[in-house]
């Protein structure tokens, strides 16, 4: 159990270095400033969604005596590479290609779950929840609605714990 929190660790770190590099790097010289701006948010939430995430992973890593590096350069390196290659798309597609990407983590995250004992329960939880959070923002990002919503709702939950 403890691997599969320390890969999902991983994957905060890496998420929060991905949507970093979107928050300063994208563009749509097609979006009006009021969508410049919700798209600011969004990327803002996502990076803070994927921190609190990691916050609250590392309380679990450190109580399993597990060793972490919040500035693991390899998956901060590669989170930057991925966002490189994606980050000329125009918004649609971007949000069409974020959806498949993210699939398949909410599935497995939630295969975890489905798996872990009662011991484990609430961290298994939270990996999952922070995944389902992210897949539904960008399906409401392609529906056309703001996915921040769906994020804060997230954050908002797992602050007031």
């Amino acid at each position: 159990m403890e691997k599969r929190i320390h890969s999902a660790y991983q994957g905060e770190v890496y998420g929060i270095s991905f949507f970093t590099y979107f928050a300063d790097n994208y563009s749509d010289s097609s979006a009006n400033v009021a969508t410049e701006n919700a798209r600011e948010a969004l990327w803002e939430a996502l990076i803070l969604v994927e921190a609190l995430t990691a916050d609250l992973l590392e309380e679990t890593l450190k109580a399993r005596g597990v060793n972490f590096d919040r500035n693991d350069e390899e998956m901060r390196r590669k989170g930057e590479e991925d966002a490189h290659a994606w980050v000329a798309l125009p918004w649609s597609e971007l949000v069409k290609t974020l959806i498949h990407w993210v699939a398949p983590w909410e599935q497995k995250y939630r295969e975890w779950l489905d798996d872990a004992p009662a011991d484990y329960h609430a961290v298994f939880l939270l990996i999952a929840e922070h995944e389902t959070a992210i897949y539904q923002c960008w399906e409401a990002e392609q529906r056309g609605e703001t996915g921040a919503n769906i994020l804060n709702d997230f954050i908002r939950k797992y602050t007031a714990i």
